[in-house]
């Protein structure tokens, strides 16, 4: 099976740290560093990172520290950065007009005619400092691109602006100022400057981004580039070899990276799988969390979570009590899942309330519909709490006047949730002592991602799925045929 290097709409964070002594020491690309700025593919520093010399980083020492520059038709452009896919965020310098004492920087323009590069109007405006002027922006085909007037600078101000949308892409352009409310002679010769810059790094206010003034000489700006300069294989270097993942199993749950059974050496131990076997030779998977054992009922790795037997947080049927309080998952790599859960209670005109124990905040809390009128001991109906991300810990009361009533409240895997509404004849919680409850270990995240050059491709060994480690916290996943929140996820490929 062949895959393309493209990945679609699904990043899973991790939450583990450890993940880090995984990884090669040495850079990889598209993680090179210089300064404070990860130089994102397909740029690079070393030679192996960047196929074509457009692409080629250096790492220069300024009296600021290193700071990354391209080269473009004789110009060092600093690196910033990326915000977008196949975009790169340069510091772009201003043009001067009128401004004597700005020789050394005046009339400054970025010309990337013969590059694969470009500016965008998807991520870029047009602005200007001045007072008064019509500022307008040309390409070098004389076709107006956009502009913007610059209020009069009144009441003894020194300066004043304008910003705008531009259309279409350019690789150059000529600025042009007109004076519009001409009042001395010189008016129409004070100073004022123009400049493309990356609309998503300011905040917007009026009359000009908060952090632009007339002594600003470079604004952050951002770069497109076309593919198609580099030839048929693209600007991307190739990724590193795709290995096929072996698959452990312990009764009826098959658990994928990074779960391994315990006889198999893992450095941390937070995802070992612990295989017990029963009296009646029946294999059953466990999961060690701060010393208790959790039965696994479920493993997902697109998903990012584990289904495990947890213990009722809340009971107060018969002999049966439980003090409210949850698993500690505080200083480990998982927690609560807040999509594949519901906090859930049973019972009759009690008042019950959560609360995150980490942070003593009230999650939330419901008031369960009374039984007066059916005299029963206890409601399937109950009332459901949704519960925020990243919980790690939380407590649980319940409060009411109906002595008869039978309570349980706790943390319910979301499709159990709706069975026991829809199946109410049936719910007895009398003998219940655990509940399927989802853990996270990473967060899906929908996104657009792709393949890294130069990195190693892992692939289940089913070819349902791959991923690649994109750093320390985060793999990029693609899967033939699956889906979160809407998004269909897949790999391109033939074979």
């Amino acid at each position: 099976m062949g895959f393309q290097l493209w990945f679609y709409f699904i990043i899973l964070f991790l939450l583990c740290p450890i993940l880090q002594s995984t990884e090669s020491q040495q850079a990889i690309c598209g993680e090179e560093v210089c300064g404070n700025v990860t130089i994102p593919s397909p740029f690079g520093i070393h030679s192996r990172c960047y196929s074509r010399s457009w692409f080629r980083v250096s790492c220069k020492q300024t009296h600021k520290g290193e700071k990354p520059f391209i080269s473009i038709n004789g110009i060092d452009l600093e690196l910033l950065g990326s915000l977008f896919q196949d975009t790169i965020l340069i510091k772009n310098p201003v043009s001067y007009v009128n401004c004597d004492h700005k020789g050394e920087v005046g009339s400054s323009t970025v010309n990337l005619t013969g590059t694969p590069f470009f500016f965008s109007s998807d991520y870029n405006y047009f602005g200007s400092v001045g007072c008064g002027n019509l500022a307008t922006i040309f390409s070098n085909e004389a076709d107006p691109l956009g502009g913007c007037i610059q209020p009069i600078c009144g009441d003894g101000a020194s300066e004043s602006g304008c910003y705008n949308r531009i259309s279409g892409n350019f690789t150059s352009n000529v600025v042009n100022m007109t004076a519009m409310y001409p009042i001395g002679k010189d008016d129409d010769k004070r100073c004022a400057s123009a400049f493309i810059f990356s609309r998503l790094y300011f905040r917007e206010d009026y009359p000009l981004p908060i952090g632009i003034h007339i002594e600003t000489t470079h604004v952050p700006a951002t770069l497109s580039w076309n593919s198609t300069y580099c030839g048929d294989a693209g600007c991307e270097l190739g990724p590193g070899p795709i290995n096929f993942s072996s698959e452990d199993s312990c009764g009826n749950v098959t658990f994928q990276y990074p779960f391994e059974i315990i006889h198999q050496h893992y450095p941390n131990g937070w995802f070992r799988v612990i295989c017990n076997k029963t009296s009646n030779g029946r294999k059953m998977p466990f999961l060690n969390i701060n010393g208790i054992n959790l039965e696994i009922l479920d493993f997902s790795f697109l998903y990012g979570n584990v289904v495990v037997n947890h213990c009722i947080t809340y009971f107060n049927c018969r002999q049966n009590n439980n003090d409210g309080m949850s698993l500690n998952l505080t200083g480990t790599p998982f927690y609560y899942s807040d999509f594949n859960n519901v906090f859930w209670s049973s019972g009759c005109g009690n008042l019950v309330t959560v609360f995150d124990n980490e942070k003593g905040n009230l999650v939330g809390g419901c008031l369960q519909p009374s039984c007066r009128k059916s005299k029963a001991t206890s409601s399937a109906t109950g009332c459901p709490i949704n519960i925020p991300q990243g919980l790690g810990s939380f407590s649980a009361n319940m409060s009411g006047s109906q002595k008869r009533s039978c309570g349980f409240a706790s943390l319910v895997k979301a499709d159990l949730y709706f069975d026991l509404t829809l199946e109410s004849n049936d719910f007895n919680v009398n003998n219940w002592t655990y509940v399927p409850t989802s853990l996270q270990w990473s967060t899906p995240i929908s996104g657009l991602c792709h393949l890294r050059q130069g990195l190693n491709t892992n692939c289940s060994s089913d070819r349902e799925y791959c991923w690649q480690s994109l750093s320390s916290t985060h793999l990029c996943v693609c899967n033939k045929d699956f889906g979160i929140g809407g998004f269909s996820t897949f790999c391109e490929g033939t074979n």
